[in-house]
């Protein structure tokens, strides 16, 4: 029983002896390791680690630059190497500085004239609605906005825009009509500006009206804006060199719309826009 026990605790002790021997040799191997890398650091040459950060700072890689020039400052502090590697990241930790001192200009820039265009597209809209002719009708409470140029009677040969406001509400409607001595009876209505065409939709017996006296007629619609029409409208009016409207039914006629028409509709469309982004 005894002899069990002095085995049991001569094997215990050695198996303590076997780990603090086993823990003493990793260490020592970690130092080696540790050593080895550090002198196979020393064994590269500055010229070497020099050109890597030449490279480095061609491709503007500052991280990798820093990390070559601390290698230098650490393994070959006095080498010539070290020190234009140092030169060469202050150079570049410049070069980035200045580069993005220029993005915050170029940005400060272009917001201040995007700003400075809002602002300009502000007035703009209001000189546009401030020339608009204003009229109350108390009954239905709606104001109305139209164009300076012109007065669009039903019996002319016109096209106009012209805005409705009823409290905090505003829209946009179009009439377009026709006057001549023969009826020209028509269906469908058009605008049209260097090829690019927009049917405007109406109801042929709700929304198109016609009128005679004194040997002439004339025909007209009035109807309400959509907003895809406003965005036709516009480019129409701010890109078109040749705006034209066309009326098509039994017979047809077309015309090229005149400067006043085409300045009504610019005007009130800006009026509009006035109005809905709120600027009374």
């Amino acid at each position: 029983m005894k002899k069990s026990f002095l085995i049991i605790i001569f094997t215990f002790v050695i198996f303590i002896v076997f780990l603090i021997t086993y823990a003493k040799i990793k260490t020592l191997q970690n130092k080696i390791n540790d050593l080895t890398e550090e002198l196979a650091q020393y064994k590269v040459k500055p010229d070497l680690l020099f050109e890597k950060a030449r490279i480095a700072y061609q491709n503007k890689n500052d991280t990798l630059l820093l990390s070559l020039s601390k290698q230098l400052q650490e393994y070959h502090p006095r080498s010539k190497e070290r020190r234009r590697a140092d030169i060469l990241y202050k150079r570049l930790d410049s070069i980035r500085k200045l580069e993005e001192a220029e993005k915050i200009e170029k940005e400060r820039r272009e917001q201040w004239i995007k700003d400075q265009e809002r602002e300009n597209r502000k007035k703009q809209m209001m000189s546009a609605l401030n020339k608009l002719k204003k009229s109350h009708d108390d009954v239905s409470g709606i104001t109305w906005y139209k164009n300076p140029y012109f007065t669009h009677y039903t019996n002319s040969h016109r096209t106009s825009v012209y805005i409705g406001q009823r409290y905090d509400r505003c829209w946009l409607r179009l009439q377009m009509s026709y006057y001549g001595e023969n009826w020209i009876f028509f269906e469908k209505a058009y605008l049209s500006y260097d090829g690019s065409t927009m049917e405007i939709p109406f109801s042929r017996y709700g929304e198109k009206e016609s009128e005679n006296s004194g040997g002439y007629v004339w025909e007209w619609i009035d109807v309400e804006v959509t907003s895809n029409m406003v965005s036709f409208l516009e480019r129409m009016v701010n890109e078109g060199k040749s705006v034209k409207m066309r009326l098509s039914g039994k017979y047809e006629k077309t015309r090229v719309l005149s400067s006043n028409e085409i300045k009504g509709i610019k005007d009130v469309l800006l009026g509009y826009k006035a109005l809905k982004e709120g600027e009374l």
